[in-house]
Order: C-alpha cells, then structure tokens, then sequence
C-alpha cells in the first residue's frame, strides 16, 4: 500500500499519516452532516445505525493505513539491524544522505503516531452522540 512511496526519497514518507487522518476527518464530518441535512442519521442496517457503520469502516481503513505507514516509517528509521554497531539514535544532523533519510523516516514516524491517536480520538463522538442535535 505504502510501501511503494517508502522506496523513494520523498516527503510523502513524512506526511502519509497526516494525510489519512485529514482523509478520514473530512469523510467522517462530512458524511455525519449529510445524514444529519438528509434525515437518515438515525437509519439502522443491520440494527447498527448507518453513521456508526460506515464511521466504523472508514475508521478500520484509517487505522490500518495509518500502522502500515507507521511500521514502514519505523522500519525505515532503525535501518537494517547489524551485529556490529547499532543504529544511531536522533538527532539525525549530520550534513550526509543517510542522516536526513533516519531524520524524515523519525518524523514520519512521529508524525503517523498522532494521527493514530488523533484518528482513534476523533471517532468517539459517533460512538457517543445518537442525535443530530
């Protein structure tokens, strides 16, 4: 999935997570105002209510993308493991390629870390709040 944007040299290893979460916002709101503007927010499939089942999917598909990209970025900043010598702990500034790659695969890292979190947080009202009012 990410793993083809991991192989190159590019920022978007840095904002991948921050991309799916604002994906997911604006599909979680948007969707959740349109059931509320069309009247069908308290509609059941299944004896689960409409927004709670696709809030619920679009949610699983976040956190799935969101840890993949997590993994990598992970992977990417500790380096292949070697018995000799470690692999360096930040700050990654040292002025060569390999030092800039460990500090953008870091903050990638970091940065897909909250919006893990941020995705799982932003989802709760749907679990919480049963009205459009």
């Amino acid at each position: 999935m990410v793993a083809r944007a991991f192989e190159r040299d590019s920022l978007f290893s840095l904002i991948a997570g921050p991309l799916v979460w604002t994906v997911h916002f604006l599909t979680l709101y948007i969707f959740t105002a349109i059931a509320c503007a069309h009247g069908f927010f308290d509609d059941e499939i299944f004896g689960v209510r409409v927004v709670l089942l696709v809030g619920g999917a679009v949610t699983v598909v976040a956190v799935a993308l969101i840890l993949d990209a997590l993994v990598l970025s992970y992977r990417r900043w500790r380096g292949r493991p070697s018995d000799d010598e470690p692999a360096p702990l930040p700050p990654h500034d040292r002025n060569d390629v390999a030092s800039r790659r460990r500090f953008m695969a870091y903050a990638g890292f970091l940065l897909s870390g909250i919006a893990l979190i941020v995705t799982i947080w932003e989802t709760l009202p749907i679990l919480f709040f049963s009205t459009c009012r």
